[in-house]
């Protein structure tokens, strides 16, 4: 999938824009990650890009067509190929292991195998029972992480994924990023105001935002 950003820009108020002019490609199968300080429009920026939000001003392209034209029903269907995992995990009552199948519920396509693999990768196998109010908060940041993975989406987009990882998890959640890349030929899109060296290497671009612009493009 491509994703193209066509001189966006976006306020709240309708006064003040907390994005201002960005101009930005996304292409699978590639891994593109957003730095900047907080309050600099990351998390705006990746809530536009995965179609949540809709800009002030602006054009938001699927590949070559203007999303935000197309007829209901065929948003609803682009917006199905992409998985978005929030920066504070966003879990529904019950257990761990009912949070982690839920999108392939939803889906009507379970696969057990995938699910066991991805419990025992992240050490959830303790508290795969437990309920989600009980997890601590790495444990439940793994579980919003491991929801959207399991679903191998075409584009997976994630705010501030390594907040609250401890490092064992942090460094698989990047082989897996890696991993989904190379096998499933998604496009991945991250937010974070921390550089892992390991993430920057296998990044395709590194996009500097400061004060909701621009301020640099590095491209590997």
């Amino acid at each position: 999938m491509e994703i193209a950003l066509e001189n966006i820009w976006h306020s709240y108020d309708g006064i003040t824009y907390v994005l201002k002019n960005i101009n930005l490609l996304f292409r699978n199968p590639d891994i593109y990650l957003l730095v900047g300080p907080n309050g600099s429009g990351k998390t705006t920026l990746l809530k536009i890009a995965s179609l949540i939000i809709k800009p002030s001003k602006g054009r938001v392209f699927i590949n070559n067509k203007s999303f935000w034209d197309l007829e209901d029903s065929l948003r609803e269907l682009i917006r199905d190929s992409i998985a978005y995992v929030h920066d504070k995990p966003i879990l529904v009552r019950g257990s761990a292991k009912y949070n982690i199948e839920l999108g392939l519920k939803l889906r009507k396509r379970v696969d057990e195998s995938l699910i066991r693999y991805y419990i025992d990768r992240y050490g959830l196998k303790e508290v795969e029972n437990k309920n989600v109010n009980k997890l601590s908060a790495g444990q439940a940041k793994a579980v919003s992480i491991i929801r959207a993975l399991i679903l191998r989406p075409k584009v997976l987009v994630l705010d501030e994924p390594f907040t609250y990882l401890d490092a064992t998890r942090t460094q698989l959640l990047i082989e897996d990023l890696s991993r989904i890349v190379a096998e499933e030929k998604s496009l991945v899109l991250i937010a974070s105001h921390y550089i892992y060296k390991d993430l920057k290497n296998i990044a395709k671009q590194v996009i500097e935002i400061v004060d909701g612009e621009i301020q640099n493009l590095i491209t590997s």
